[in-house]
């Protein structure tokens, strides 16, 4: 890691990691936890949302993204209604809290490019800290819509209904030793198969364990890896509370936030890149455009010959991924049989028009080469309004987007490092938005995290 990064760690405050009472599903009431989880809120799409609330009355659908009516009102909403159904849950007992406080071990078993792999971490609270404290760091920029909406929801129903993912880095993997007789046991839950593979959970409330952990844990900053929004809107909801209740207690339950924690070098931390659509773009322009950029840009044309779209893109993105040249390297493809791969080297992207005072780590960053220098240059050489842009994952058919006319340029990308990440990131500065996309999600529905 960098000397900067070292530092921070070295220097930082301490991170305070702490057992809590979750609220989980009685099994009395739901005996198969598949039927009740629900991916984030955030990439549920309204046809997903439409089939999660119909599949079941207890889903978690019902309170994290419940159903909009045309006659809502301050008094009764979605956020009302969710912080209603969660009561009414709690009181039926389907929800009960944990009989003492815990830590939960989690553990998904996925497929990665047809290998499997798995990724261990744990589920706690954490202390909520401003960024400038040096204990928590972002790693993307942030949206202001999605936080609005949920410090509705979260303060309304006085919980945290989903955890952050944020990773720490510790090659020695003390939380891994001090947990692996915990894993050598049969886990509280187990659940065989939903969404992109299998998932276990590990209830640990033995008081010497717990302590090892925070201790393993408290010189380690925590990056955020995915949660940004909900981490924003529990400062605000943090700071809303203060206000309410000047003397409360200062270890308040909403002081902290609900994460889950893995470590970075746990081969199953993987994070993949979130590819590019935009629209308007002239797509015919294509290769004339690129043309006028070619004092600093290289520019190499692939054909498609006998492949169907879905293989030439996995050939692509393999083009992509396997590139280890010092530079940037990406993929455009505005329909037909022709995508041209464009790299820039770093000289070229530190002379193009990147902000100054960025440090050089953030400058090497494939998504802040293309939307601060390539993207700028496409736009202007091709004389089009600022485009549109929208994002698409790792497993999505990106090149058919253009087809079925979803956008006009689709950009393929390659992952950003972890490490580069977290240097980034604990530097003090952030990507731009949708710059990696950890695999898989984590899903909503083993544990929440009340205030009350």
């Amino acid at each position: 890691m960098s000397a900067l990064v070292l530092y921070l760690i070295e220097s930082g405050m301490p991170t305070h990691i702490q057992p809590f009472t979750g609220l989980r599903y009685n099994p009395r009431h739901v005996a198969d936890l598949s039927v009740v989880m629900t991916p984030p809120y955030d990439v549920i799409s309204p046809e997903e949302r439409a089939a999660y609330l119909a599949s079941h009355p207890y889903n978690m659908i019902h309170l994290i993204l419940g159903e909009e009516h045309t006659g809502d009102t301050a008094a009764d909403n979605r956020f009302t209604r969710a912080a209603a159904t969660l009561q009414q849950w709690r009181q039926d007992g389907l929800l009960q809290p944990e009989a003492q406080p815990a830590l939960y071990v989690y553990q998904q078993d996925f497929l990665l490019e047809g290998a499997p792999k798995t990724r261990t971490g744990f589920i706690s609270r954490v202390r909520l800290e401003d960024y400038e404290a040096g204990v928590i760091f972002p790693h993307e920029t942030t949206f202001a819509g999605p936080k609005a909406d949920l410090l509705q929801l979260w303060q309304a129903c006085g919980a945290n209904l989903s955890q952050i993912f944020s990773v720490y880095h510790d090659t020695a993997q003390a939380v891994e030793t001090t947990l692996a007789p915990v894993l050598a046991q049969p886990p509280q839950i187990d659940v065989a198969q939903w969404g992109e593979g299998s998932h276990r959970l590990w209830v640990v409330t033995d008081p010497v364990l717990i302590a090892a952990v925070q201790q393993a844990m408290r010189d380690k900053p925590l990056v955020i890896a995915d949660g940004h929004h909900r981490y924003e809107t529990t400062l605000a909801l943090r700071d809303v509370l203060r206000q309410q209740h000047p003397d409360a207690a200062e270890d308040a339950p909403y002081e902290y936030v609900m994460m889950y924690c893995a470590n970075i070098a746990d081969p199953g931390v993987v994070a993949l890149p979130t590819h590019r659509l935009l629209q308007p773009f002239p797509a015919a322009q294509l290769a004339t455009v690129l043309h006028q950029l070619r004092d600093w840009i290289q520019v190499e044309v692939e054909t498609r010959t006998t492949q169907d779209l879905d293989q030439w893109q996995q050939q692509l993105l393999a083009r992509v991924r396997e590139y280890d040249a010092p530079g940037n390297i990406f993929a455009l493809y505005a329909g037909g049989d022709q995508c041209h791969v464009v790299t820039v080297t770093p000289q070229a992207a530190r002379q193009r028009v990147m902000p100054a005072e960025a440090s050089d780590a953030w400058k090497q960053l494939d998504v802040s080469v293309l939307h601060h220098a390539l993207l700028p240059a496409l736009q202007q050489a091709a004389s089009v309004t600022e485009p549109m842009i929208t994002y698409a994952r790792a497993e999505d058919d990106v090149l058919h987007a253009v087809g079925r006319g979803a956008c006009d340029l689709a950009i393929l990308m390659r992952p950003t490092p972890l490490e580069q990440m977290v240097t980034v990131a604990m530097g003090g500065e952030r990507m731009p938005q949708k710059s990696t996309y950890f695999y898989p999600k984590l899903p909503t529905g083993f544990v929440v995290h009340s205030f009350t």
